[in-house]
């Protein structure tokens, strides 16, 4: 199972987004609170939004 994890205290979220749009998998949702991760069962690990996010809020496990 891959578990994706958002730091909130790092992420500019709606500011930014860039994950949600870089996204094949629609594994992001952006909200007027922030991005929220909400299918990360959809997640095929292409890590585009590891390179894209500009502060490095990004992790994914396996």
């Amino acid at each position: 199972m891959i578990n994706i994890i958002l730091d909130e205290k790092l992420c500019i979220g709606s500011k930014c987004s860039k994950c949600a749009y870089v996204c094949p998998s629609n594994v992001f949702t952006t909200r007027d609170d922030g991005v929220k991760v909400t299918s990360p069962l959809y997640c095929k690990m292409c890590k585009e939004c590891l390179e894209i996010c500009p502060k490095t809020a990004i992790t994914i496990n396996i």
